[in-house]
């Protein structure tokens, strides 16, 4: 993405054919170079973000490898009821070791708490 600090208002003209060019300043201030391929992307009425394709696809897989690394919602409350439940295990239980009986007392008295 190019935010131009260097580079404040430029009008573009459109030609015929709806080509237009863009200054020289204006390629140097985004990285553009002679040949790379631009995308853009319209992110409001009237407003365009304009980006190399290389720097777009980039993007794209930052944010699908950040979405795939990070926990769902779903994901971490589960994660955090099963360890209030072992936690509550052992707190309800210090003088028995984690044995089948003292596993289903556990297990009552949970279910009787969290109402499952």
């Amino acid at each position: 993405m190019c935010y131009c600090t260097t580079v404040s208002i430029i009008e573009l003209n459109v030609k015929e054919k709806g080509r237009t060019v863009l200054p020289v300043e204006l390629q140097k201030a985004c990285g553009f170079k002679p040949g790379d391929t631009l995308v853009v992307e319209e992110i409001s009425e009237g407003r365009f973000i304009v980006e190399t394709r290389e720097r777009k696809i980039q993007s794209l897989w930052e944010l699908a490898v950040a979405s795939q690394s990070s926990p769902s919602t779903k994901d971490l409350l589960r994660k955090r009821s099963e360890d209030e439940k072992d936690r509550f295990e052992r707190l309800s239980n210090p003088t028995y070791s984690s044995t089948t009986e003292s596993n289903k007392r556990g297990a009552a008295l949970l279910a009787a708490v969290f109402g499952e």
